[in-house]
C-alpha cells in the first residue's frame, strides 16, 4: 500500500506550543512535495458576556470592538504566517469550535496529514482545559501529527540529573 501524502494543513493558533508545529509542517510539505495551508480558528465564544443582573452602559459594544480587535489580529497574523511559508501557501481563517472546525476544514480540503502543536496539558489542566489535539486525533479524516513544544522533548530525552540529599 503506497502512502501519498499531497495536502498537508497547518493548524496553528500562534502560540508557543505551535511554532515547533509551523517547522514541522514546512519541512514536511517540502521534503513529500505537498500542498501545504495554513488554519486559524477564531473562537469568540470565549469571550465574556454581560451580567443579566445589571447594564453598564456601553460594554457591549466595548465587548463587540475587543473581538473584532482580535478577530483582525487573528487574521493578520494568519496572512503574516502563510506569506513566510511561500507564495503559494493557503490561508485558512474560520469561527467557531476548534476542534471541530479543525476536522470540518480537513474534510472539506481533502487534506491528507493534519499538523498542530500541543499544550501538553495533563491532569486538572487537562480536564478544565480539555485536549484540542484529542479531539482532531480521534475525528480527523486523515493522519494527524502532534508536535509537543521543544523545551517539553529536550527534558523528557534530557532529564535533570538526580542529586543525593
Amino acid at each position: 500500500m503506497d502512502i501519498l501524502i499531497q495536502k498537508i494543513m497547518l493548524a496553528t493558533d500562534f502560540s508557543d506550543a505551535s511554532q515547533d508545529a509551523i517547522h514541522h509542517a514546512r519541512w514536511m510539505a517540502g521534503a513529500l512535495g505537498a500542498e501545504l495551508a495554513v488554519l486559524h480558528v477564531f473562537e469568540p465564544s470565549g469571550w465574556m458576556v454581560p451580567s443579566p443582573y445589571y447594564y453598564t452602559p456601553g460594554f457591549e459594544e466595548w465587548v463587540n470592538a475587543s473581538i473584532e480587535k482580535t478577530r483582525q489580529k487573528g487574521r493578520d497574523a494568519l496572512e503574516a504566517l502563510a506569506q513566510s511559508l511561500g507564495d503559494d501557501i493557503q490561508a485558512l481563517f474560520v469561527e467557531g469550535s476548534p476542534g471541530k472546525e479543525i476536522v470540518r476544514v480537513a474534510t472539506e480540503q481533502g487534506t491528507d496529514l493534519l499538523v498542530l502543536g500541543t499544550h501538553g496539558y495533563s491532569g486538572w489542566n487537562y480536564l478544565t482545559l480539555g485536549s484540542i489535539a484529542q479531539f482532531v486525533v480521534r475525528h480527523a479524516p486523515c493522519a494527524v501529527l502532534t508536535v509537543k513544544p521543544d523545551g517539553e522533548r529536550e527534558e523528557k530525552n534530557n532529564p535533570s540529573p538526580v542529586r543525593p540529599a
